[in-house]
């Protein structure tokens, strides 16, 4: 499947939440700029379905996933997203799009991990996947970068290495703090 990167309609995305029960609406240009205007941008509606969508189906794949006990089945199923991605071919692609993943992960991690009441496990648990979207980063920098023009580029990933393992090591020690409590 190639998307040639052609970003999807607001009609496409409302049609799409209507076959799964959770768009209401004509699904007309007409009604999706009316409903654009009252967030503001119609970028920032977009957006808003396209989560909306990916949510429900996320909640679907999860019940999907849990309720598959074969791990090699599973394997090949998840594989079927990188194939939907458009990123199963290009090992850069593959690894920008986990960063993605990995980054909406740790948003809500870090809102949690703010609150003084979730102690230190939420805590490590943002920090871990933080330094795991840098390290993508810096893999996917590396992946792109030509050695012969990039110099500088290159360089600077041991800074960015530097700051995912200080962010590991602060997870080591909320784990460790965690621990603390089960002795």
């Amino acid at each position: 499947m190639k998307s040639d990167d052609i970003p999807v309609t607001v009609e496409q995305i409302g049609a799409a939440l209507a076959a799964l029960g959770l768009y209401e609406g004509n699904n007309t240009p007409a009604e999706h700029a009316e409903r654009a205007a009252g967030f503001g941008s119609p970028d920032i509606y977009r957006l808003r379905l396209l989560n909306t969508l990916l949510g429900a189906v996320q909640g679907q794949a999860k019940l999907a996933d849990e309720a598959e006990e074969d791990g090699e089945d599973l394997f090949t199923a998840w594989l079927e997203q990188l194939k939907g991605a458009d990123t199963w071919d290009d090992p850069a692609r593959q690894i920008s799009f986990l960063g993605w993943q990995v980054r909406r992960v740790g948003m809500p991690l870090f809102l949690l991990a703010n609150d003084p009441d979730t102690g230190p496990i939420v805590g490590a648990a943002a920090q871990a996947a933080e330094a795991l979207h840098i390290m993508l980063g810096v893999i996917g920098t590396l992946e792109e970068a030509d050695p012969t023009v990039d110099f500088v580029t290159i360089i600077n990933q041991g800074g960015m290495l530097k700051a995912g393992r200080e962010l590991l090591a602060t997870a080591l020690d909320n784990t460790d703090t965690a621990l603390e409590t089960f002795k």
